[in-house]
């Protein structure tokens, strides 16, 4: 992958500052439903959580998206099926790194699915699992996402 940190660049800048991330968000066609990924490592290890990472740098915003969701998914979206759904904070005590906490600046896409996608999980993710838009068990962060998208997509 172009533009991979070494790992101690990497936790030192997360240790340091805010990191720009770029977010996904999958809908079912009818927006009653998003498609959401268990994850396997900190912050939010275990959960159900939207699929994304670090904008690279000279990467365009939009690229980025399309390429963490193939990295993460297997699924290739095509740029005009991708709406902005806004820009979003993640705050966590911890993250991939022991003793250093989280904290990233999330630009955020949704898209519609047409159901037929193969799912490819990477090493990030355990699981994939449809819930309702509505369900309060997902996680803050992800439902703040929705309602971003809801009337965009």
């Amino acid at each position: 992958m172009k533009d991979q940190l070494p790992r101690q660049t990497y936790r030192l800048l997360m240790d340091k500052a805010p990191i720009c991330c770029v977010d996904v968000l999958f809908f079912n066609k009818e927006k009653t439903k998003t498609l959401l990924f268990k994850r396997t490592n900190e912050p939010v290890k275990g959960v159900y959580f939207t699929i994304g990472g670090r904008l690279l740098k000279k990467e365009k915003i939009i690229d980025c998206a399309i390429r963490q969701t193939y990295q993460e998914t297997g699924i290739r979206v095509p740029k005009n099926k991708l709406a902005l759904g806004g820009v979003g904070e993640d705050i966590h005590k911890n993250s991939v790194f022991a003793g250093v906490s989280y904290h990233a600046v999330d630009i955020f896409y949704g898209c519609i699915l047409n159901g037929k996608e193969k799912i490819k999980l990477d090493h990030q993710h355990s699981d994939y699992q449809w819930f309702s838009v509505k369900d309060k068990k997902i996680h803050p962060f992800v439902r703040n996402r929705i309602a971003g998208l809801l009337g965009k997509l």
